[in-house]
């Protein structure tokens, strides 16, 4: 019996092992034709995979440029205090330079006030409700009589639209041997405008004295610590503060009190700040090194394996390469400072790429402006060539995204050859298979006109 593709085939007549020499006539012929598939697709995916390392590595050293010109790279200020024990001081980015004398004459403090003593946490102390006040809120506690100390303090805390007070108990030395609750209010914030006001409407009938919940409004509290602002003078000039962090007085810059001194001045000195512009610069020496060596490794030729790198001789890798070789070994700009080694940099005969921070920093004291429009300028700082450089190969729909795409259709025209391929080898199977059996069937005919002759005494080998 004879069948196509699937099904097992033997030569009835000839014995042969029809579906073995089938499949090996297919294989045959169908080989080479997929190797070459095989070895175009592995091609086709190393140069994609080369390009997206390419392009990855290209699009950093453009971040890496673009931070170059960053506003706030240039304008970053580094500020001193001559005492940070009574100040410190922070500059946000263009912030005028200068030096101010500061003196602290006092800090500003949060008002704290305390109850008389009670035997411990859970005395009682009324009935009635406490209001709490500042300059700019207030809220309400109901106490009821069975509330002790503790309770009125969770209900303190606890209460909406509290957001001045903080209410704890302390356990302190009653003067005779003992100890006593004291229940405490301290003020939230500090400054005189945060300063709290308790009074109690006190269910027996007068609220100013002390005994019943009046006990816990002002007038009957003991002020352990007096709200107060911070005075500081700067340059002779006086300034008010609610708080111990100044801000806006000197326009861009904070003040943080740490300790008050009147009669001492502390120097607050604001100077612009090379720090940032290093780390960029040495974010772009970095990021352009590793370009280099990614397009070193794709383009690379092995002698000793005879093999090269899946980029080498490629027009994208080696047009970035001579572009960046280019424009960095020349002159940029028209500035003062026009080329990258006056700021410290050079590249070897190998492209790799070295920042000197100490020229770089010379170079930012003596003309930090020259530098600025060196590296910033719009139309021909580095920022802005490299870019213009690297954007048309790393732009959507640029250089690398179009051989990207060109690449994803061949491979897909290849699985549509395979396809082809495939439909071929198996009409080329049953090709094969077809002429195999017929041939059997001659052979298992004459096998059987022999055997018949044979039987009727006709000897067919005379």
């Amino acid at each position: 019996m004879a069948s196509s593709s699937g099904l097992s085939i033997s030569g009835v007549g000839s014995g042969l092992d029809i579906q073995g020499i089938v499949s090996q006539l297919v294989q045959a012929e169908g080989a080479p034709r997929r190797n070459l598939l095989a070895s175009r697709e592995a091609s086709y995916e190393a140069t994609l995979s080369g390009l997206s390392k390419l392009k990855s590595a290209a699009s950093e050293l453009s971040s890496a440029a673009f931070d170059l010109r960053s506003l706030d790279t240039f304008r970053s200020r580094a500020v001193t205090s001559s005492n940070e024990d009574i100040l410190t001081a922070t500059a946000s980015p263009g912030t005028a330079l200068g030096k101010y004398q500061v003196e602290v004459g006092q800090l500003a403090t949060a008002q704290k006030q305390a109850s008389a003593g009670f035997a411990d946490s859970t005395a009682t102390v009324g009935s009635g409700q406490l209001t709490f006040d500042t300059s700019s809120s207030s809220f309400s506690v109901a106490v009821a009589a069975g509330d002790s100390l503790a309770t009125i303090r969770d209900k303190i805390n606890g209460a909406s639209g509290n957001d001045s007070v903080q209410a704890s108990i302390l356990n302190v030395d009653d003067g005779a041997g003992g100890t006593e609750a004291r229940l405490v209010f301290s003020a939230r914030e500090t400054g005189t405008a945060n300063a709290v006001t308790v009074t109690a409407t006190d269910d027996d009938g007068n609220n100013t004295d002390a005994a019943g919940l009046s006990r816990l409004a002002s007038a009957n509290l003991t002020e352990l610590t007096a709200a107060q602002d911070a005075q500081v003078t700067i340059d002779g000039l006086s300034v008010t503060s609610s708080t111990n962090q100044v801000d806006g007085v000197i326009e861009g810059m904070t003040l943080n009190l740490n300790q008050a001194q009147p009669g001492t001045k502390v120097e607050v000195a604001v100077e612009g700040d090379n720090g940032p512009v290093l780390e960029a610069l040495n974010s772009f020496v970095e990021k352009y090194n590793a370009l280099n060596s990614t397009y070193r490794n794709l383009t690379a030729y092995n002698a000793e394996t005879e093999q090269g790198g899946v980029l080498q001789g490629d027009a994208t890798a080696n047009g970035i390469n001579r572009g960046l070789r280019s424009l960095l070994g020349g002159n940029i700009g028209t500035g003062t400072i026009d080329n990258l080694a006056e700021i410290g940099i050079q590249i070897d005969s190998e492209g790799k790429m070295t920042l000197d921070e100490a020229k770089a920093e010379e170079a930012l004291n003596s003309d930090s402006q020259a530098v600025k429009d060196f590296l910033t300028d719009p139309t021909n700082g580095l920022s802005q060539q490299v870019d213009e450089l690297l954007q048309p190969y790393l732009s959507f729909d640029g250089i690398i995204d179009n051989r990207t795409d060109s690449l994803n259709r061949s491979i897909d025209r290849i699985e549509d050859q395979r396809a082809a391929l495939d439909r071929r080898m198996e009409n080329y199977r049953d090709s094969l298979t077809t002429q195999f059996t017929a041939m059997d069937k001659i052979v298992q005919n004459m096998q059987s006109s022999a055997s018949y002759l044979s039987r009727i005494g006709i000897n067919v080998g005379s």
